[in-house]
């Protein structure tokens, strides 16, 4: 028999589960919290993104200010290359001090010897605050002289003879031929670093097509070149050298290197 009053016990039934802490509104809460959870983390991403963004943007624009800087001081005709290390930069500009930076300069030229490549790292490079003047506590470089640019500024310097072409010898020893007298002779040349940036080619031992009868060629052994690489940058001192297969490297060190727009200031 059919009962005349509705029948609301599934209504009831279907509130009351709702209300039950296992029941529908229960169940959504946690997806809710996962929804927030990865709003939050996309921001976060995002804020990271910009703050890293910006720190690269800060760091290429300090380096080029103070590759401008390098370049006026060292009367350069293009700007050197100049890399920054560190992160955050942004903490390091604040401060004004960067721990550790690179500089390439190519084709310089010192004292009318060419040098084609020379790199430099810089340590403690402390700023001024109105960024027109640097402060570097101790810089390592090296600088590459190639044999053709080497050959043409001693072929210049000696007279008494003809073009002279260098070559690798062994150890710190580079081979010279050229000629003398209408005849073809190879030297092997010792390479010294002599005090005041200077580099010596001294010749140890000449040999002519009459070596092997006993018969010298007066005037052939006289080979002996000084090339002065004064003006190097950032008063650089040279302290050893390396021949390879296609020149000479020479390290270098400096302290308490100033820079400024105009010139260039060394104590070491």
């Amino acid at each position: 028999m059919t009962s005349p009053y509705p029948d609301h016990s599934d209504r009831y039934r279907s509130s009351s589960y709702a209300n039950q802490p296992g029941g529908y509104a229960h169940s959504k809460a946690p997806a809710g919290r996962r929804r927030r959870g990865r709003v939050w983390l996309i921001v976060l991403v995002v804020l990271i993104g910009l703050l890293v963004g910006a720190d690269r943007v800060a760091a290429a624009i300090t380096e080029d200010q103070l590759a401008a800087k390098i370049q006026q001081s060292q009367h350069l005709s293009q700007k050197p290359s100049v890399s920054i290390d560190g992160f955050p930069f942004l903490t390091q500009v604040a401060s004004r001090r960067f721990d550790h930076a690179t500089v390439d300069i190519h084709d310089f030229v010192s004292g009318g010897v060419p040098i084609s490549h020379i790199h430099t790292d810089l340590r403690g490079v402390r700023v001024s605050s109105g960024y027109d003047s640097a402060t570097v506590d101790a810089l390592t470089g090296t600088a590459t002289l190639d044999f053709t640019e080497v050959s043409q500024v001693v072929s210049k310097d000696i007279s008494n003879i003809g073009h002279i072409t260098f070559s690798q010898g062994t150890g710190n020893q580079v081979e010279a031929a050229y000629g003398m007298f209408g005849i073809n002779l190879t030297a092997d040349v010792a390479v010294n670093l002599l005090s005041g940036n200077v580099l010596e080619f001294r010749t140890v031992k000449v040999h002519t097509p009459l070596s092997g009868l006993g018969i010298s060629i007066p005037g052939a052994t006289d080979f002996d070149s000084k090339i002065s690489l004064s003006a190097l940058p950032f008063g650089m001192r040279l302290t050893s050298l390396r021949v390879t297969s296609t020149g000479v490297d020479i390290s270098a060190t400096g302290t308490n290197v100033v820079l400024t727009r105009s010139s260039v200031g060394s104590s070491g």
